[in-house]
């Protein structure tokens, strides 16, 4: 497939060679979102970083003049000005603190946002709907939106870990300042509890990995059994308990394995903290023995012990925020990965990692594109040997496909479910590019446009059409963006639908609030919601295709034929544009003016309606099954 990318490779996984673009990636986005309080931050952390260093050297100091000052008169004033400077050190290092928490708490919303905001757009720019439909991709994209939190803390965690680092930095240099040997007995365990606790971290997000996509089909039970589509089924059938007994086998399963990896990262993190204790138990140990051998003072031994306890401490928090920053930095490789597979996508000649589709040769960067589209169509949409098969999947949906859709015709696609018709409306709309073959309006290769230029002249409806849960004028007005906020065009447009009765009964006809989700929102039927999809299709001045595929499957035979008609009509009066209906009602299929048979994604016939049915084929045992069913 041309649109699937190479990489990155794996589940999110930060290699070797990807941890700096990932730790470049948190660094961008925080001195994106604002550089001021960025380094403002740094200059917090590093000025709380001396302070408390500063408050073990006040310590010592006050002691060493309380036991060694010459006379009590002189001792007195000296040990209150260290005991003032240890206790504003002390002080400084809070404040800095607390302004570091606001601060970084003020970043991290606000980066969370952005981040947020990135992969809402991210995910919807993608002009192919592979990554919503591929089991592998959903489960990527759920974990990127539920750890995208870890971004935002990955640079807040790694704020920490500099503040933590140099403070280590400056604990080691004042214990050296007393003996060489403390900052190894000290920093000897600093290096081993790091590595336990990264590896405890990768535990905790290979758990989450694994069951990603036993945590999304629980999700799913769940949504079923308590959502209000399926609310008439679950109830009449008693699925509930079953649905709901399912779900929580899924939870138990995937809470087990979380469980265990969480058990095993806490021991990890036991192991780590008892060699904290160890060093920094030895490192005294070491300064009473040296104090006692008159080597170091009784200030030393109270600046060891001081700045010890910072060490641990500090030493532990580092172990912790270093976790922190390596589960962003996989949270940023996945992002780096929806960011590369959007590239992958477009037909953008800056995308490095784009693949050409198979023989087809790459167009080099800054070559003119080949074509260009025409204002109408004159001579239609031609397919020329086109295949195609689902990423991820072995079977071939469309097998070799060659075919002519003539501009100004009505084409109407008929078949057995599982046919290809849905997937042949998917290609033509540009949501999949086929495996081999080409695509052409009016000779200009559709692979060579770049998405937004083709889906500019599309509009379609499908039978899982969207619902949107706005006004009754935004519902239809977003079937064409820029002229959203134009009442007369949506009037146009629900009058073209034969809509115009269902808006005149709603309470506040286009400013009516649509859906069950909000309190003031009006619920509609099926069938009406497919009434406002239809007019929402309709918004688009001068398409060159437009798609219908099964959009009045909750509408009666009458209804749906005189929608059809009316469209079909519209295509006759502008024929620069072809029409696409896939329906199975054959009353609406005979006034096509070509009729296309697929069977098992292979076009077996075509023609119009009398002359596929002067001969024996599939179209004529279909249209006689059918007209039996409804005659009796």
């Amino acid at each position: 497939m041309t649109d699937t990318p190479e990489r990155p490779s794996g589940r999110g996984r930060v290699t070797g060679t990807a941890t700096w673009g990932t730790l470049r990636t948190l660094l961008v986005l925080a001195w994106r979102t604002d550089r001021r309080a960025g380094l403002v931050l740094v200059a917090f952390l590093l000025c709380g970083a001396v302070s408390h260093g500063l408050v073990g050297v006040c310590l010592r100091e006050l002691t060493d003049t309380v036991f060694t000052g010459a006379t009590a008169r002189a001792a007195v004033p000296a040990s209150g000005l260290w005991a003032l400077a240890a206790g504003g050190a002390l002080a400084a290092g809070v404040a800095f603190g607390r302004a570091e928490l606001a601060l970084m708490q003020e970043l991290a919303e606000r980066m969370g946002v952005a981040v947020q905001e990135e992969i809402l757009t991210l995910t919807s720019g993608v002009p192919t709907i592979e990554h919503l439909e591929r089991p592998e991709h959903l489960d990527r994209l759920r974990t990127l939106r539920e750890e995208s939190w870890q971004l935002y803390f990955a640079v807040w965690a790694l704020a920490l870990v500099v503040e933590h680092a140099a403070q280590i930095g400056l604990g080691v240099a004042l214990m050296a300042a007393v003996h060489p040997l403390l900052p190894l007995l000290l920093g000897g365990a600093v290096l081993p509890s790091l590595l336990v606790r990264g590896r405890a971290a990768r535990h905790i997000d290979a758990a989450a990995e694994r069951t990603a996509e036993t945590t999304r089909l629980e999700q799913h039970l769940s949504e079923t059994a308590t959502d209000a589509e399926p609310a008439k089924e679950v109830r009449l059938s008693g699925a509930a308990p079953a649905l709901d007994g399912m779900a929580r086998r899924h939870w138990d399963e995937v809470s087990g394995v979380q469980a265990r990896a969480g058990v095993r990262a806490g021991l990890r993190t036991f192991t780590g903290s008892a060699t904290f204790l160890a060093g920094y138990v030895a490192a005294l140990g070491h300064t009473a023995w040296l104090a006692r051998q008159g080597l170091a003072t009784a200030g030393d031994l109270v600046l060891v012990a001081t700045v010890g306890v910072q060490f641990v401490t500090q030493a532990s928090r580092l172990a912790f925020h270093f976790g922190s920053v390596t589960a962003g930095l996989r949270a940023a490789a996945r992002l780096a990965w929806l960011r590369a597979y959007a590239r992958s996508t477009t037909n953008d000649p800056q995308a490095s990692d784009r693949r050409p589709a198979p023989g087809r040769s790459p167009r080099p960067p800054g070559r003119a594109l080949p074509g260009r589209l025409p204002d109408r169509l004159g001579d239609g949409i031609t397919l020329q040997g086109v295949s195609f098969t689902y990423p991820g999947t072995t079977r071939q949906v469309l097998h070799d496909l060659d075919l002519r859709l003539p501009a100004g015709a009505t084409v109407a696609l008929v078949g057995s479910h599982g046919s290809g018709k849905t997937t042949l409306a998917k290609l033509l709309c540009g949501l999949y590019h086929p495996d081999q073959g080409e695509i052409r309006a009016d000779g200009v290769p559709l692979h060579d446009l770049p998405p937004r230029v083709w889906r500019r002249r599309i509009s379609a409806v499908f039978q899982d059409l969207a619902r949107f849960e706005l006004t009754a004028a935004e519902t239809v007005g977003v079937g064409d963006l820029p002229r959203l906020g134009d009442r007369r065009a949506v009037e146009a447009a629900v009058a073209r639908a034969g809509a115009t009765g269902l808006i005149a009964d709603l309470p506040d006809g286009l400013s009516t609030e649509l859906g069950d989700t909000f309190e003031r929102g009006h619920r509609l039927s099926g069938g009406q919601w497919q009434r406002l999809a239809l007019a929402r299709a309709s918004m688009r001045r001068s398409p060159l295709l437009l798609v219908l595929d099964e959009p009045t499957a909750s509408l009666d035979a009458p209804a749906e034929s005189a929608v059809f008609a009316g469209y079909a009509e519209a295509a006759r009066r502008h024929p620069g544009a072809v029409t696409l209906l896939i329906t199975h009602r054959f009353p609406t299929v005979r006034t096509a003016d070509l009729i296309v048979v697929l069977d098992a994604g292979r076009i077996v016939q075509q023609g119009t309606h009398d002359a596929l049915m002067a001969r024996p084929g599939p179209y004529a045992d279909l249209y006689a099954i059918q007209r039996a069913a409804f005659t009796g």
